[in-house]
């Protein structure tokens, strides 16, 4: 049923086109080429398709192929944006070698749009009539602000939905989500030869940086989940000071906090106030805020959810076996989706080197995804 031909050739031309995200690249041009060849695909397939331009170069594509409308909806969703090149040597050569397609976006996630892609075109080639709308959507910036599916909620919704991250044909049900907190503490600008008019803001940040590894050390003992792993916290970017000689007035740090089900943004601010506020009792020179810039919410979703069932069913019966579920550590759109109330499950291919030098997917693993999208349609879609 899958035209295995156009699955391949549509997915190294996917490769070939640079969608790296330009806020993660000064030089990546977006997803307006890759967003105006994923258009062309569903035109050619006499699919319903409409592009939606988010920004300067940043499109969603959105493919309807109608049902009769009495059954349920479903939306397959996939990112045409990827994360940048360095160190790549061809990234977009687009390889195929033992069984495998090599190239930037190859596992995250160009073989999902061209599996959504085969799986419409089998469903159309076949005459397979659907009871309710498949909805394929093609949304940019999941790497950076996820500007498209956050557009995409806006406009459209379904009853259920894949969100098709790499899974390696496991069913993934969930995963960790993140805030990003800017915590700054206050000094006294003053010579470095008057020490005593000055107060060192980068010392006072050295006494909030010693609580918050005490509490990134406990974290992991006292939160933890059995797929999605366990809440960590770190800070990656450090800034205090202005020059020699000068004490600092001000230090800022981002800690970045990765979050689980059930953890809630005015929770973490809490812990982080907490730390403040014990330094100011101890120390009467202390002075420091704490404020949200990012926040990302976990995910999870039951078991029992009859779309999670349906892509489980279907992948043992494509693959021969009952796949796993699994949860990841990392964030992406389908909690985004989730939030609006669709029901979503996270099911993707095997491969590997995910934001790595060497990306890889495996051909055989796109093939077996697309045969269980159509069987995920026809079951899920009925009245």
């Amino acid at each position: 049923m899958i035209d295995e031909n156009f699955l391949i050739h549509t997915l190294r031309d996917l490769v070939q086109i640079n969608s790296v995200n330009p806020d993660l690249s000064s030089d990546g041009p977006g997803e307006e080429e890759i967003g105006s060849y994923i258009d062309g695909v569903l035109r050619s397939l006499n699919i319903r398709s409409e592009v939606v331009q988010l920004a300067p170069k940043r499109v969603n594509v959105i493919g309807i192929l109608k049902g009769a409308g009495n059954g349920k909806s479903l939306m397959l969703n996939a990112h045409t944006d990827t994360v940048g090149i360095e160190g790549m040597e061809a990234p977009f050569s687009a390889a195929i070698k033992d069984g495998k397609l090599y190239g930037r976006g190859a596992y995250d996630m160009k073989a999902s749009i061209a599996a959504m892609l085969a799986a419409t075109k089998a469903l159309r080639d076949n005459s397979i009539a659907l009871d309710g709308d498949l909805m394929v959507t093609f949304v940019a910036d999941e790497e950076y602000e996820s500007i498209g599916t956050q557009d995409l909620v806006k406009n459209y919704k379904t009853d259920a939905a894949i969100v098709m991250e790499p899974t390696d044909l496991d069913v993934c049900i969930g995963h960790r989500g993140f805030g990003i907190f800017e915590i700054t503490t206050n000094g006294k600008v003053a010579h470095g030869g008057r020490h005593q008019e000055g107060i060192d803001a980068n010392m006072k940040m050295g006494a909030v940086l010693t609580e918050l590894e005490k509490h990134s050390r406990k974290l992991p003992d006292e939160k933890s989940h059995p797929l999605f792993g366990q809440a960590s916290m770190h800070v990656p970017v450090i800034r205090g000071g202005e020059s020699l000689f000068i004490y600092s007035g001000k230090c800022s740090i981002q800690v970045e906090r990765r979050t689980l089900p059930g953890e809630t943004q005015q929770e973490i601010l809490k812990d982080f106030q907490t730390i403040i506020d014990e330094r100011a009792t101890e120390d009467k020179d202390f002075s420091a805020q704490v404020k949200p810039l990012i926040w990302r919410d976990p995910y999870e979703i039951s078991r029992d959810t009859p779309i999670v069932q349906t892509v489980m069913q279907c992948a043992a019966d494509v693959l021969g076996n009952k796949p796993s579920y699994i949860g990841h550590t990392w964030w992406e759109d389908s909690a985004i989706i989730g939030k609006n109330g669709t029901d979503t499950v996270i099911f993707g291919p095997l491969g590997g080197g995910i934001h790595q030098k060497i990306e890889w997917v495996d051909l055989k693993s796109v093939v077996d995804l697309s045969k269980i999208l159509v069987q995920t349609a026809i079951l899920y879609c009925k009245r």
